[in-house]
């Protein structure tokens, strides 16, 4: 299989949630808006293929969990893939969990493990700016958190201000989206360090560091559906 069967995979994702739940299903791929799933490149993991899907929407789960339990094999273009005798592997964390353990660091290091891009001025832009990496983060937060646990778009306004590139070791690598296209994004380190961080408080300073884990959930810029954007806060 090519490193980056996104779409393919993509397609999984809701032949699975269709098996489930198929008003489910439908719900989520009309929807406007953020997509309430990211789903990784193809690694390899102790030789074995492994892809990494993340809910950004709990409600999702019971129709996603029935899809997989009655496909134990899969087909990804054209080859088949044999999911595991006990399943997936699961982790959970929940919005407040996130928000209860966030920090107050100063540094802000990132790996982004697939190519990240970002849509302006309607073009792709694969650097990665501070202002468009929290917006891309912040828009999904306050897209899915609950009400009570949402940010105030002011963050961006102390990212711009606050916010800059310390270090970065990126390359940049193309990505075949299928049908004769192909795009551009970066991978690679990245560590942001917050700048005179004595005057926004620990409040704003734990909001930027909760995005900052919440990025290995929700990825980063757009295509995250499909594999591009996948990201990990490194400590």
């Amino acid at each position: 299989l090519p490193p980056y069967p996104g779409r393919a995979l993509h397609a999984l994702f809701y032949q699975w949630l269709a098996l489930g739940d198929y008003s489910t299903s439908t719900k989520v791929h009309d929807q406007s808006g953020p997509r309430p799933f990211t789903l990784s490149p193809l690694y390899r993991v102790d030789g074995q293929p492994t892809v990494y899907f993340t809910l950004l929407d709990d409600t999702l789960w019971p129709a996603l969990s029935q899809g997989i339990s009655l496909t134990p094999t899969v087909e990804v273009i054209g080859r088949p893939l044999t999911l595991p005798p006990g399943g997936p592997q699961i982790e959970h964390r929940s919005y407040a969990d996130l928000a209860a353990g966030a920090q107050t660091d100063t540094r802000i290091r990132l790996r982004f493990l697939s190519p990240t891009s970002f849509r302006s001025r309607e073009m792709h832009y694969p650097l990665p700016d501070p202002s468009l990496v929290y917006q891309s983060w912040l828009n999904r937060w306050n897209e899915f958190a609950p009400e009570e646990l949402r940010i105030n778009v002011a963050l961006l306004d102390i990212v711009a201000a606050h916010v800059a590139v310390g270090r970065y070791d990126l390359r940049t690598e193309m990505v075949d989206l299928g049908r004769n296209r192909n795009t551009v994004g970066f991978v690679g380190n990245v560590q942001y360090n917050v700048i005179r961080a004595g005057k926004i408080g620990d409040e704003w300073l734990r909001r930027l560091n909760l995005l900052a884990d919440y990025a290995a959930f929700c990825g980063t810029g757009h295509r995250t559906a499909q594999g591009m954007g996948h990201t990990e806060r490194r400590r």
